[in-house]
Order: structure tokens, then sequence, then C-alpha cells
């Protein structure tokens, strides 16, 4: 939610031609910002996938809660005038958050079975 610095400025500096060069490399539609937004909601939800392990669709939960957060987070920055809401954030993070709740239940972090919560006990 920090103000981030404006590119209007002329870009005379060479970190803003660097930075503009680097957005005009990438394919159309992806941002600078995305690939951020991927793994670390990716990480959010392989995170909650185990703490969810209770419950019969806790990986869905898991995800669930994670593309919640993200929402969340766009919506609050919706207001911030330096912020802006962006459907495509919002949709990068629920991509990470069900690939990382997939990863995850692949890894053998997945709900616990019957068999599971018996041994437990």
């Amino acid at each position: 939610m920090v103000p981030v610095p404006s590119s209007s400025g002329g870009g005379s500096d060479a970190l803003g031609g660097a930075l503009g060069a680097l957005l005009d490399a990438l394919p159309a539609g992806i941002g600078l910002t995305d690939p951020f937004h991927l793994v670390g909601y990716a990480v959010l939800a392989a995170l909650l996938v185990p703490v969810t392990r209770e419950f019969r669709f806790g990986p869905l939960l898991a995800a669930a809660v994670a593309v919640a957060f993200g929402f969340g987070i766009e919506l609050v920055q919706a207001p911030i005038p330096w912020r802006s809401f962006a459907w495509g954030d919002a949709a990068v993070n629920a991509g990470g958050a069900v690939i990382g709740a997939a990863v995850a239940v692949v890894r053998g972090r997945g709900p616990a079975s019957a068999s599971d919560r018996e041994v437990e006990r």
C-alpha cells in the first residue's frame, strides 16, 4: 500500500528508462508484478493446505481463503489514490492459489484420510 513513484516524470532517469524497457519486453497482458502475485498466492495456499487437513475439502478451502485474501487486498487498494483495483491481479492471485493448493496435495500435504485420523488419536 506504499506510494509508488509515478513514471510520468519524463522518464529521463536511468531507472525509469530501464523499467520502461523491461515493461516493453514483457508479452502483452503480463505485468511486472504478475510473477510475484502468482508465487506469493501459491505459497500462501500451500501453507494453508496442512492447516485445513481435518476438513474433507481442505485444499479447496485453503485455495478459497487465499483467493478471498487476494480479492480483499485488491478491494482495499481501490480507494487509495496511488493504488488501484486490478481484475488481472485478482485472477493471477486466484491462479496461484489453485496451483499452490494442488502442489501441496500432490506433495502429500492434503486432507487426512480416515485411517490417518485414527492413527493420530
